[in-house]
């Protein structure tokens, strides 16, 4: 065989290699959006989606009774999760430019997430004080549902900036969409009860899914993967340490 059939041959075979490792990336993907989506459905099911479904539905027994700033959050976290799957869909199904459209709306849907789950946050306070539950026992809850948005931000922010690199891009969105899910992970079953390491443990098996994906993929952590571990860490010692601090204490009960 000459030396130019032989390079030949080694270029296909890298290009093959290549090309089966963004499939299997895509498919990954892909898999863990409609985790996500399970997990979003199954913790809100009983005060949202299927509230008035007996025995499931629990709480508000009508729409009336919903307050319209959470049916719209409701509706805006739904539309994001959904938007992430389809999104990812249409990369492993290679329509590239209709993904590139329904980034701008994703950009869009971005900000109203953001707005609409602060002011959740801040009435949050009123509503549970409301239902009997200390303001003294919000602040972990609180801090932490802050910081999410503040993350949620940086990473579309740096996902929208990243567009054009498609490792970089798929990881930030897939980190900014794990914090999201922290209010559906607390109101899966028996949560309460291990709050806040019955939180903590699926989302950090989410991390650990992308660690194994990059490990399978590049024989190595991704730098996008390990800034977000690093943040990650911190966020959870910063949550816990301010939240359970005179300073998280006295910035609850400014918000009631």
């Amino acid at each position: 065989m000459s030396l130019d059939g032989t390079d030949s041959a080694v270029v296909t075979k890298l290009q093959n290699e290549s090309e089966s490792r963004a499939d299997s990336g895509q498919r990954f993907f892909v898999a863990m959006a409609c985790i996500f989506v399970l997990i979003t459905a199954v913790g809100f099911a009983p005060s949202f989606y299927l509230r008035n479904v007996p025995p499931i539905g629990t709480g508000y027994k009508d729409l009336a009774d919903f307050p319209v700033y959470l049916v719209l959050h409701g509706v805006a976290l739904t539309l994001w999760f959904l938007l992430f799957l389809v999104q990812t869909v249409l990369v492993q199904s290679r329509r590239v430019r209709v993904h590139q459209t329904l980034g701008k709306a994703g950009a869009i849907l971005a900000v109203i997430v953001f707005t609409l789950s602060l002011f959740v946050v801040v009435r949050s306070v009123a509503r549970s004080t409301s239902h009997g539950v200390p303001a003294s026992e919000l602040g972990i809850v609180v801090i932490g549902n802050f910081l999410i948005m503040v993350q949620f931000a940086c990473y579309t922010a740096s996902g929208i900036r990243f567009r054009r690199k498609p490792d970089v891009h798929r990881r930030f969105m897939y980190l900014a969409s794990i914090g999201l899910l922290a209010p559906a992970i607390a109101r899966w079953p028996s949560a309460r009860f291990m709050f806040p390491l019955f939180i903590v443990l699926p989302q950090f098996a989410l991390y650990l899914a992308l660690i194994g994906y990059d490990i399978f993929s590049q024989k190595r952590l991704h730098r996008v993967t390990k800034l977000g571990l690093v943040i990650y860490v911190i966020t959870l010692v910063v949550t816990v340490g301010l939240g359970s601090s005179d300073i998280g204490r006295n910035f609850v009960n400014m918000l009631k």
